[in-house]
């Protein structure tokens, strides 16, 4: 990204990554499996497994740089161009490599070596990943992958009016908290209105993507996509049986407290009933919608929050602020949503934020300084493939900050406002955990039922959305809105299966602000110490490490809903 940048993996690599380099790379290590495999002891092995981490880490590297550049402008035709060579020739080549190089490792009398001296995860996360990696559904990933390219591109250009004002989504989204009822509404019905107004385009786009997901189950000898999602998200210790049971946890103790909490909003709000258009304010719990401005500040204020939360990640975000590492407000043409990334052969680590000048700009930007500070703290780990957790540990971390930040809130709240974002917070803990299982049901049945129409997808949403989160009032002309909220959530179309692992990581941060609260420097040091874990452990050894319970344990969600219910 700076024209100093130094590349820690190849430094002879070629100034423009192509799809030739890439085979040619993959060959050549290919071509040293059966000396390494026929020797005595495992170094030839190891050695080749370097070579290999030095390619994933530069092929992984360039994809993240190219897509970051993109995202950051959805109109740089150049970047653009840059993406699709990335999507459709380079990662397909890479693909193929990475998945003739699984399967002889596996099969190599040095492969448990080779575990013991990089990490004993690798060999767990090699097996999983032989489906998803399958060269015999290259062409069908690409189509997928174009397709959420599509999705991105046509949600990131949008832009709709509110009350005679032009905005991006992401703009009018964030009026849904205003205390004004007449301009809170106006914002619904633009914002969900424009994807009622493109349900056509955007389901036309799924339908294709749940076809081609489900031939890519099929053709492995599934009998749907559902099993290849899971390996996808590289699962190792758990399936969809514990998670169905993890619903049903939900189900019984969050649903209940979330119903009564929007009984309790209608109260607060004099209406016989929530709502939908309502539902993102809460009076004397909503903050002013211009609690985080100006957005210019929000970085030394959220510096001054590290500095006394933590010197040691404190340093970690100055080095993002000074190498342009952080990509904050909102703009037009500018990607949707928000993430963390890395670029593995520089060693280096960057988010993406979408801040508007709300609440939820501190919430989002704390979340994505967890997931850098867990990426900055296990560099030291030497395979790539174990620098990062699964995204269902990962959100541990970003979570888990969003808790430990809490304590600092006066650097952008006075003391009342503070109060109401803590309780805020739980409020959105109970949410979260209700809205991610409904996500999660809602996946599960389209994979399940891949021939369901559209309109059939749509009435499944709304039956489940009645089922987990209960208590909005949908009559009348909200009615029209009602099917229009999946439409609104990328990770249906980017990625299926991912969103479980937000209410997963949710019980492991609940945990954790019960553990800062008991002791804060031993809870600090906990979460440090799970930073610097990386990937080397799956997520419910990974709990375990931490002396966290685990998400499919028996009690643990009536025990969290309990304190929930106190705090708020």
């Amino acid at each position: 990204m700076q024209a100093t940048t130094e590349y820690k993996h190849i430094p002879d690599r070629p100034a423009n990554l192509d799809a030739a380099w890439v085979e040619a790379r993959y060959a050549a290590l290919l071509d040293r499996v059966p000396e390494a495999d026929a020797a005595d002891e495992p170094d030839a092995w190891i050695a080749l497994y370097e070579d290999w981490n030095a390619t994933m880490a530069y092929v992984g590297g360039e994809r993240a740089r190219r897509h970051y550049r993109s995202m950051k402008d959805l109109r740089d035709a150049a970047a653009e161009e840059a993406l699709r060579e990335m999507r459709e020739s380079i990662m397909p080549a890479a693909e193929d490599g990475d998945s003739a190089l699984n399967k002889r490792l596996l099969a190599s009398p040095h492969a448990d070596a080779v575990g013991e001296h990089f990490g004993s995860q690798l060999l767990a996360v090699a097996r999983v990943l032989e489906g998803p990696l399958d060269p015999l559904n290259k062409a069908l990933r690409v189509q997928a992958a174009d397709l959420a390219a599509q999705y991105d591109k046509l949600v990131g250009a949008a832009e709709v009016d509110v009350l005679g004002e032009e905005l991006t989504l992401a703009r009018a989204r964030g009026k849904l908290s205003s205390d004004k009822p007449e301009e809170r509404r106006a914002a619904y019905e633009a914002y969900y209105g424009w994807y009622r107004d493109h349900r056509d385009e955007l389901a036309a786009i799924y339908d294709q993507q749940v076809a081609l997901r489900d031939r890519m189950g099929r053709n492995l000898g599934h009998e749907n996509f559902v099993p290849l999602g899971y390996d996808g998200m590289e699962r190792t210790d758990y399936g969809p049986e514990e998670v169905a049971r993890f619903h049903e946890a939900v189900l019984e103790y969050a649903t209940p407290l979330l119903q009564r909490q929007h009984e309790r909003q209608a109260e607060a709000l004099g209406t016989p009933t929530l709502r939908p258009w309502d539902a993102g304010y809460y009076p004397g719990r909503t903050l002013p919608q211009d609690v985080c401005e100006p957005i210019d500040e929000q970085l030394d204020k959220a510096g001054r929050i590290f500095e006394r939360l933590s010197p040691r990640l404190s340093a970690h975000f100055e080095r993002m602020r000074s190498e342009g590492l952080i990509d904050l407000e909102n703009r037009k043409g500018k990607g949707a949503g928000a993430f963390c990334t890395s670029f593995p052969d520089e060693g280096r680590v960057a988010i993406f934020c979408n801040s508007t000048g709300d609440e939820s700009d501190l919430a989002t930007l704390t979340h994505e300084m967890g997931h850098a500070f867990q990426a900055w703290e296990s560099q030291s780990i030497r395979s790539v493939q174990l620098q990062w957790p699964t995204s269902d540990a990962a959100e541990v971390h970003s979570m888990g900050m969003e808790f430990l930040a809490l304590p600092y809130l006066d650097e952008f709240m006075d003391s009342d406002e503070a109060v109401r974002f803590i309780r805020a917070r739980w409020s959105r803990a109970v949410s979260i955990l209700c809205y991610v299982c409904l996500v999660d049901a809602f996946q599960t049945w389209v994979y399940e039922h891949p021939d369901a129409s559209i309109d059939d997808r749509d009435a499944q949403w709304i039956q489940l959305a009645e089922r987990y989160m209960p208590g909005v009032d949908w009559s009348g002309e909200a009615e029209e809105y009602r099917h229009t909220r999946w439409y609104a959530q990328l990770h249906i179309f980017r990625y299926p299966f991912y969103y479980i692992d937000y209410a997963l990581a949710e019980t492991g941060a609940m945990q954790f602000a019960l553990l800062d609260a008991q002791d804060h420097d031993a809870c600090l040091q906990k979460y440090l110490a799970l930073c610097e874990l990386g990937g080397t452990l799956s997520i419910t050894r990974m709990f375990a490490q931490a002396g966290l319970r685990s998400p499919f344990e028996k009690d643990l969600m009536r025990d969290l809903m309990a304190h929930a219910e106190q705090q708020l």
